[in-house]
């Protein structure tokens, strides 16, 4: 069973984000039930989403004026920082972060 499951609770009322959210538990719960040689294809599969998923959140963000000093997409550079030096990690054969990651 994945480490995070998609529930009701976890529902922004904003359909286009809960669904690219909805999205993100499926591919993160794949990367983690991977197999070893699977896993990097799922992990990059996660962080390009991810990519795409935090631009149209930031964009979604300062269209609807949701703070200008907004730290949220600072958060969303972050963890895609961790995210890339994870897969690079893991194209250099060390899994473990990845591992880490996914739960």
């Amino acid at each position: 069973m994945p480490t995070l499951t998609w529930s009701d609770d976890l529902n922004l009322g904003v359909a286009a984000m809960d669904a690219t959210h909805t999205e993100f538990v499926d591919l993160l719960a794949q990367a983690e039930a991977s197999s070893d040689a699977d896993l990097l294809q799922h992990w990059a599969t996660l962080v390009a989403h991810t990519q795409v998923h935090f631009d149209n959140e930031d964009r979604y963000m300062v269209a609807t004026h949701f703070a200008a000093s907004n730290c949220h997409s600072t958060h969303h550079h972050m963890v895609l920082k961790v995210m890339r030096d994870g897969l690079r990690m893991g194209q250099a054969g060390d899994l473990a972060a990845i591992r880490q990651m996914t739960r």
